[in-house]
């Protein structure tokens, strides 16, 4: 009753070596190396950035697992290997926001700067997870239709 992708050596291969590279650099971003390598300066992360991360981690992993096995298979639908690398791009920014956010601090003011750009950075985080999710759905097996 297991999808046929579980029992792929490819599969979890794939997904293994995406999730432990994707959590080391996310841990990076987030400062857990901070006394070892230095990281981009931002405050402490907060806990609903440590559910966002571990939750973008898996879908990606997920994503990248299902991808080098639909590939293997030869059944890979065109486009989904773009919007995986999209949504953890979105991701990655969205996490990096307050970094991001030095520019124009400096240029505007910070008052003004977090008055227009702050309330983008949950939406980065929803369109990255949603691209992730729709690209995790294409990706999917499906059972094959039983011709009449």
């Amino acid at each position: 009753m297991h999808p046929p992708f579980v029992q792929s050596l490819h599969f979890w291969r794939t997904a293994l070596i995406s999730a432990g590279a994707l959590a080391l650099f996310f841990a990076w971003e987030l400062g857990a190396f901070a006394n070892v390598i230095a990281s981009p300066p931002r405050p402490t992360a907060t806990q609903g950035e440590m559910l966002f991360t571990a939750t973008l981690i898996g879908l990606f992993a997920l994503n990248a697992g299902l991808f080098a096995w639909r590939r293997q298979q030869g059944t890979c639908p065109m486009g989904t290997r773009r919007a995986s690398v999209l949504a953890g791009a979105l991701g990655a920014l969205a996490l990096l926001c307050p970094v991001c956010l030095a520019i124009p601090i400096s240029l505007l003011g910070i008052s003004l700067s977090l008055l227009w750009l702050a309330p983008y950075i949950p939406l980065l985080r929803f369109v990255a997870l949603l691209v992730l999710a729709v690209s995790t759905m294409i990706l999917w097996p499906h059972a094959p239709k039983k011709s009449s």
